[in-house]
């Protein structure tokens, strides 16, 4: 008898079945006769996998603009002391208290009052700046006068750490410059010398703060050109001059990470120690909705 020709050998095919949103690469392990077990954690690993993804995709995003927020400083906030050139070939991270407002604002760094001009709904934070010339004073009270918002940070004896000496215009400016402008809203700023320990830890209303040798606003009735009300025991006072404000902070140290951030407490609980950065946000919060800053936000 004739013999049956050989049966030609079928290479074993591959079939990988659509499941939707499900891991195809499972059907490619069942044909290798994976054991059930292994089957099942592939299938809840891949259905873990895809719902994660799910949820990150399906999360909202607020995609509403930061407000405009100019800034005046001789802090070392956006460049180190060493200038852009130097951030720039050390490839220098911004400090933690710039880092912490630009997560909430659309930040404008300026160097002169005469050539800023102003955005819609712009605020101008000024953090101990520096020296203004008389005009750059009367366009920074006419500008506040005409409705414009201002958050000033001044302090009458600076402790921020330098490399540079006294006097090196390098160097974070030592004592708020702005004593013309702040009489001329009817304050005075001094530095409080019975204190026998410059650090302090104060409670500004839910605030706790760290910082050092923070000045105090006394009124000057005699040559008040608006109308301030002094809060928290002389550290803030809260100006409406003409159609604008002007909030008003006797210290400028408390913006120094050394004093809020704590190596110890962040590494415990990821948080400040400090509610120093939180204090600044409530300040220009409160300026931007115009509410109050009296009561249990800072006291009397």
């Amino acid at each position: 008898m004739p013999k049956e020709p050989p049966r030609m050998r079928q290479k074993r095919r591959f079939h990988l079945r659509p499941r939707g949103n499900i891991c195809l690469v499972i059907d490619r392990v069942a044909q290798f006769g994976v054991k059930k077990w292994l089957l099942i954690f592939l299938a809840a690993a891949c259905t873990v996998l895809l719902l994660l993804a799910g949820f990150a995709t399906s999360r909202p995003t607020d995609n509403r603009p930061k407000p405009p927020l100019a800034l005046m400083t001789s802090l070392p906030l956006i460049w180190s002391e060493g200038g852009i050139e130097a951030d720039l070939a050390k490839d220098v991270a911004p400090h933690p208290a710039f880092k912490r407002l630009s997560a909430h604002y659309d930040i404008t760094p300026i160097d002169d009052l005469e050539a800023w001009g102003p955005k819609p709904k712009q605020m101008l934070l000024l953090a101990q700046p520096k020296a203004f010339a008389p005009r750059e004073l009367v366009r920074l009270d006419n500008w506040v006068r005409q409705g414009g918002l201002v958050l000033i940070l001044a302090d009458p004896a600076l402790q921020w750490g330098s490399l540079y000496p006294l006097g090196d215009k390098r160097r974070p400016l030592f004592t708020s410059m702005l004593s013309p402008l702040f009489a001329h809203w009817g304050l005075e700023l001094v530095l409080p010398l019975e204190d026998e320990v410059p650090a302090s830890m104060r409670k500004i209303g839910v605030f706790p703060i760290r910082t050092v040798t923070a000045g105090e606003w006394l009124p000057k009735q005699s040559t008040a050109k608006g109308r301030c009300a002094i809060l928290a025991k002389g550290l803030l006072a809260d100006c409406r001059i003409g159609k604008g404000r002007a909030v008003l902070v006797a210290d400028a140290d408390f913006l120094d990470a050394a004093f809020w951030e704590g190596q110890g407490m962040r590494i415990l609980t990821g948080k400040d120690e400090f509610a120093n950065m939180a204090l600044l946000q409530a300040l220009l919060t409160a300026l931007q909705d115009d509410k109050g800053l009296s009561g249990d936000f800072v006291g009397k």
